[in-house]
């Protein structure tokens, strides 16, 4: 299996319950972005994090400033992508292909910095306010670089779970529609022993998933589509059921997939 790896970029902190039925207390999510390292392709990058493009860059809109005043955002100066990059012995010039699940801020920040990547999305919508998409995060050139996952070969998915969409080539990482969150909203599976689905945010936090405490609102309201971000939460949990393992962007728990930077 081809293994990804991620840092995380942020801590965003919020009530328990907001994230998960039934929760108590706070929580400390993190905000990830990954990296896989392919044979033949290089560095892949998976989403691009929260950065200071969203929270200090000079000459951001209104709306973004009001966004970032918004969520407690706390950036984690240790990890972001450049740093994972370059543990791994990368350039940002090296990559030539990021993993882009969808639009939202908090998996764009950094996409300015790999002018030569092209963009792997799923016909995505841009400019939409209220699902925190703000074009000004984006590379000028972004739409002449995307490349639909729905022009890639379609393979089955583990556990007779449906099909995905063959991302590098070799079956090593399958692109897997999640719709509901945001649109455009996909995660990635990568077959072995053991599969891994990377759901993104198809929740927050893996317990949603896993005990069905999928949270009410406010942040129930913020998905594009409910009844869809259901199905998808009950995809994720059947892939788990059936021997598999699932991970978020913004569980809190450390996981085996989890970078930590040399010296910390």
């Amino acid at each position: 299996m081809i293994r990804p790896v991620f840092a995380n970029t942020a801590f965003v902190q919020t009530r328990e319950r907001f994230v998960l039925r039934g929760g108590r207390g706070r929580v400390r999510l993190r905000v990830r972005c990954g990296l896989i390292v392919h044979p033949v392709h290089g560095p892949v990058l998976i989403d691009a994090g929260y950065g200071p493009r969203v929270t200090a860059a000079p000459g951001r809109s209104w709306a973004l400033r009001a966004y970032a005043a918004a969520i407690p955002i706390a950036l984690n100066p240790l990890e972001n992508p450049l740093a994972l990059l370059a543990d791994h012995g990368f350039l940002p010039e090296d990559v030539k292909t990021v993993i882009v699940t969808h639009l939202h801020a908090d998996h764009v920040s950094y996409l300015r910095d790999f002018p030569n990547a092209r963009f792997l999305t799923d016909d995505q919508q841009s400019g939409t306010l209220r699902h925190a998409m703000f074009n000004e995060l984006l590379p000028d050139d972004f739409a002449a670089r995307q490349d639909a996952i729905r022009s890639h070969t379609v393979t089955d998915l583990p556990f007779g779970q449906g099909q995905g969409h063959d991302l590098l080539g070799d079956g090593s990482v399958l692109a897997v529609p999640l719709p509901g969150h945001a649109p455009g909203h996909f995660g990635l599976c990568f077959p072995g022993e053991t599969p891994l689905l990377y759901a993104v945010d198809t929740q927050w936090v893996c317990a949603a998933i896993l005990e069905d405490r999928m949270p009410g609102p406010p942040l129930s309201l913020t998905a594009a589509d409910s009844l869809a971000a259901k199905d998808s939460a009950a995809f994720a949990r059947r892939f788990a059921q059936s021997g598999g393992q699932i991970l978020t962007c913004h569980d809190p728990a450390q996981s085996p997939y989890d970078w930590t930077p040399q010296g910390v």
